[in-house]
């Protein structure tokens, strides 16, 4: 089985939870990336409200897909909502070929149906470490 991490990210920390998921998998990372300026506390109002409203971007893969059989996706939770850019990428790919990892401050996903599998990591729990660690061995 052929895996390859793919993330979106505004702060850096979705990034930083790819990256640790493929080092451990030995895997290749792709970003996500949107059209979209989401700095500031400006930028944190507008992803809100743009993932509360289900709001479409327009994405850019850095990276190529081709080759593996699933994908770990690894994306913030903006609003109780997954970020824009990564709904896009469920056009790309059917859902039950990724495994879903949100990110956030201390909420989790709550619509979880069509995906391979759904690890939540909430900053709150200060178990990031721990939860990567179960997805990995999950997978392996």
């Amino acid at each position: 089985m052929s895996i390859k991490v793919v993330y979106f990210t505004r702060t850096g920390t979705s990034k930083r939870v790819a990256e640790k998921i493929a080092d451990k998998l030995a895997c290749e990372v792709i970003q996500v990336k949107d059209n979209m300026n989401w700095g500031g506390i400006f930028g944190f109002i507008k992803a809100g409200f743009y993932s509360s409203v289900n709001r479409k971007v327009k994405i850019e893969i850095v990276g190529n897909l081709n080759g593996a059989d699933e994908f770990i996706l690894v994306t913030p939770l903006w609003a109780g909502g997954i970020a824009p850019a990564s709904k896009a990428f469920f056009e790309t790919i059917p859902l039950n070929q990724i495994h879903l990892v949100v990110t956030s401050d201390g909420s989790s996903l709550g619509d979880r149906a069509g995906f391979r599998s759904v690890t939540d990591i909430p900053k709150n729990k200060k178990n990031e470490e721990e939860i990567i660690n179960n997805l990995v061995n999950s997978l392996s």
